[in-house]
């Protein structure tokens, strides 16, 4: 029996939202339901989101293409028919050229036959009036499609000159824009946030979820993705973008964030490709409290409603087979020992979104880089298929010097050495930040690198410190808890059972211990005070 191969093609991203794909597979099966001869091949050829009318379907790749090879290696035979939904899915190229596309089909004994008015087209039907009809249909689709290509350029035209002139341009804006590229006061707002936090290390599914908790009706259905497309977008520092000319506009719409900070935005995109992939947490201390065994996160355990202690959560789902780790540090603790080792980090991870001057050149031409190194990989690949081009190959030099000197600028930029955080802008900070926002404090520390471990014999390490704390055990007054005691460079140091809303990052104060830990923290070393006891050793 002959062979029914199907063939579906659409030219934008658009059409796949619609029904366009689905409508010509109903096409095709209602017609080999009507034509019980023809067996439905293994073999079908779609191009979805391809031109016909620029010819994308026949190049290397485009399934018209591999549906001639498959045609002239005779995987399809004279017999065997081609189902398209109508002619200009074959494509809309200049009449000569589109004969040139469906001559070898036609040659081989293979028909093509158009779904929507049920006409074949067949070697014998194209000696006599089909040729006619043939040529007539080719030429309507291309007709049409040059019309429309004229219109659309003449906009385009009108719509660059207009942003050039620094006129509104009339087109899909932004969230946070209207018609005529202005800012939305009740919008604007909120997005600048988006890339505030976003840059502080918040996940975009957490923006989302603040987003719809405000209530504002734009926000209604915003996800993780849609944040994602606001922080790629560069309406957000003033561009239009001309799909068809491929070029930006600047300057057209009403900025709602600096380059700066667009540009820390990218750059934290980067980085998360190559990076674990983390959670965002409401409680500040989840995600930065690592199990020395195993590397769990330590999870926290309330008791009327408040956190009490902190295990680690492997060995608390699963007991030994997940964890051999059983120890359980009070919550007041953890929060002791972070008061006195986070603010460093902190001051990190706060200067990362502050830049300098220096900074921020330092992250355009970083930026640069990536672009220019995107341009190169894309004429690579051209110069593959085409190697003696000298056009291309001139590009590609050129574009190689720029990512010389860019890297240069680079090196230069990158011996600067940065200052330390003000100790009590940073204490502002964190204060302020765990009263109003400890989702965002969480990320920073995070994206700084900042984490306690829990050991085995309660010991407790903090990023980059030389010196362990053991937790001791509580220390009582009959059947009352007065405090727990914790060991530090061989002195104890007893602290309430109540954990304080904020830590008191404050001066040095008389108590000998704050003063050694605010020494460390100003000269980023470990100070050996007398002889370490003996369970300071790790190993």
């Amino acid at each position: 029996m002959p062979m029914a191969i199907s063939y579906i093609r659409f030219s934008t991203g658009k059409q796949a939202k619609g029904n366009s794909q689905e409508r010509q597979k109903e096409a095709v099966n209602r017609w080999l339901k009507a034509n019980p001869e023809y067996t439905p091949s293994d073999l079908s050829f779609a191009d979805l989101g391809k031109s016909g009318y620029h010819g994308e379907h026949i190049k290397l790749g485009g399934g018209w293409s591999k549906l001639l090879i498959a045609v002239e290696a005779g995987h399809i035979q004279s017999g065997d028919v081609v189902l398209v939904e109508a002619m200009d899915r074959t494509g809309r190229l200049e009449p000569f050229d589109m004969l040139d596309i469906i001559r070898p089909v036609l040659k081989a004994g293979v028909a093509i036959i158009t779904l929507d008015d049920g006409t074949k087209f067949d070697q014998e039907s194209v000696k006599g009036s089909h040729m006619y009809l043939l040529v007539a249909k080719i030429q309507a689709t291309h007709q049409y499609s040059d019309s429309l290509s004229d219109r659309i350029k003449k906009g385009y035209a009108t719509r660059r000159k207009n942003a050039i002139n620094g006129e509104g341009v009339k087109r899909h804006t932004a969230v946070w824009l209207t018609t005529d590229g202005k800012l939305k006061d009740d919008i604007a707002p909120h997005i600048k946030e988006v890339f505030n936090l976003y840059i502080s290390g918040v996940g975009k599914h957490a923006i989302a979820n603040r987003l719809r908790e405000t209530g504002i009706p734009e926000f209604a259905t915003t996800v993780g993705s849609t944040v994602g497309k606001w922080l790629n977008n560069k309406s957000a520092i003033g561009y239009w973008k001309s799909e068809k000319h491929n070029i930006d506009i600047p300057n057209v719409c009403e900025p709602v964030v600096t380059h700066e900070i667009f540009n820390q935005a990218k750059k934290r995109r980067d980085e998360a490709k190559t990076s674990p992939k983390t959670y965002t947490s409401k409680n500040f201390l989840v995600g930065l409290i690592k199990c020395g065994v195993c590397g769990a996160n330590y999870s926290i355990h309330r008791k009327e409603g408040k956190p009490h202690n902190m295990r680690c959560l492997k060995h608390h789902l699963q007991r030994d087979a997940g964890c051999t780790n059983n120890e359980t540090i009070p919550y007041a603790v953890i929060r002791y020992i972070y008061s006195l080792t986070a603010q460093h980090w902190l001051g990190k991870a706060l200067q990362k979104t502050q830049l300098s001057i220096n900074e921020k050149r330092k992250l355009e031409v970083e930026v640069e880089i990536a672009e220019v190194k995107a341009s190169i990989d894309k004429i690579v690949d051209v110069i593959d298929i085409v190697p003696d081009n000298a056009e291309l190959v001139g590009k590609l030099s050129l574009l190689n010097d720029k990512r010389k000197q860019l890297n240069d600028e680079l090196e230069i930029l990158s011996r600067t050495v940065d200052g330390d955080s003000d100790f009590h802008e940073v204490s502002l900070a964190e204060s302020n930040l765990l009263l109003n926002d400890p989702v965002k404090l969480n990320s920073l520390l995070k994206m700084s690198g900042y984490a306690l471990t829990v050991h085995p014999q309660k010991l407790i390490t903090a990023a980059e410190e030389l010196y362990p704390w053991l937790y001791v055990g509580v220390k009582r007054s009959g059947n009352n808890t007065v405090g727990y005691r914790i060991h530090y460079l061989g002195t104890e140091t007893v602290i309430s059972p109540d954990s304080p809303e904020t830590p008191d990052w404050g001066l040095p104060t008389d108590n000998f211990n704050e003063k050694i830990r605010y020494m460390m923290r100003k000269e980023h070393k470990p100070i050996s005070i007398g002889k370490p006891v003996d369970w300071i050793d790790l190993e």
